[in-house]
């Protein structure tokens, strides 16, 4: 064999090898592939396997309903029902009608006895509704009266059909109108953006921000709150029903992974002035 062909033989090979290790390498970094290595190390018992393979997706950046519900159930498992409850109230977040989110949330309340705000009559049916849904209907309302008034005015062949065309037209802004109601409504008394959640499995509100004042109220997992301040390692907040006190930070997880509280920056300095 020439020197050539020995070469070349060593050429090919270098390539297929450099072409499977990067298939393999794709093949790791799949967020699927490492799905599905959690769901299998979750059916074989290796619960605290699963949470850290479903926890490294969402450090990623990794957002899905079943992420969030397996990384719950994963919680759950290793004895951690309030992180469970926040994954739980998280996949909500995504799917504010996920009947498997909130079983599994009623789940958590039956085992802890969580506090949490009550939704009645019309909020807690915008409560089941995302504001990208309520958004589509007041779109497609308008757009629906501005057609049927063009239709009426501008199409004389239409004249005899006005009647109905203003009807159409009025009901489609109603519903336009209702559903700018139903998106103010639910900014103000649905909004999530300040919900908190409380992880820690022993935890109470205390009556200021230090450790030795007095306890205001138990807190078990899973328990719902208001975050309307944050000072070092505390945080106020508001507990239904009407409530407030003061709880470590660390006990306690944002609903809403993103925005102004879902990883506040604690000043190990502005802790310790706190009296």
């Amino acid at each position: 064999m020439t020197v050539l062909a020995r070469m070349s033989r060593i050429a090919v090979l270098f390539l297929a090898l450099s072409s499977f290790l990067s298939a393999f390498a794709r093949a790791a970094s799949d967020p699927d592939v490492t799905f599905m290595g959690g769901n299998r190390a979750y059916e074989d018992g290796r619960f605290a396997d699963a949470e850290q393979v479903y926890r490294s997706l969402t450090e990623e950046g990794y957002v899905s309903i079943e992420l969030f519900l397996n990384l719950g159930n994963a919680l759950y498992r290793t004895d951690r029902p309030g992180e469970a409850a926040l994954w739980y109230r998280r996949a909500l977040e995504l799917d504010p009608r996920s009947a498997e989110a909130r079983q599994n949330l009623q789940v958590v309340k039956n085992l802890t006895g969580y506090h949490e705000f009550e939704l009645d009559g019309a909020d807690a049916w915008l409560a089941r509704l995302s504001p990208g849904e309520i958004v589509a209907v007041l779109s497609t309302g308008c757009w629906i009266a501005l057609l049927a008034l063009v239709a009426a005015f501008l199409l004389p062949r239409l004249r005899d059909w006005r009647p109905l065309l203003f009807v159409v037209a009025g009901l489609s802004l109603a519903t336009a109108g209702l559903s700018t109601w139903g998106l103010i409504r639910q900014q103000k008394q649905v909004d999530t953006d300040d919900l908190a959640i409380v992880i820690a499995n022993e935890s109470a509100a205390l009556a200021g921000n230090f450790p030795d004042a007095e306890k205001v109220v138990d807190l078990p997992p899973g328990s719902e709150l208001q975050i309307l301040q944050r000072r070092g390692a505390w945080t106020y907040v508001a507990i239904p029903p009407d409530l407030r006190g003061w709880v470590k930070s660390d006990a306690i997880g944002a609903v809403r992974w993103y925005g102004p509280h879902a990883a506040p920056s604690l000043d190990p300095e502005l802790a310790k002035r706190s009296p």
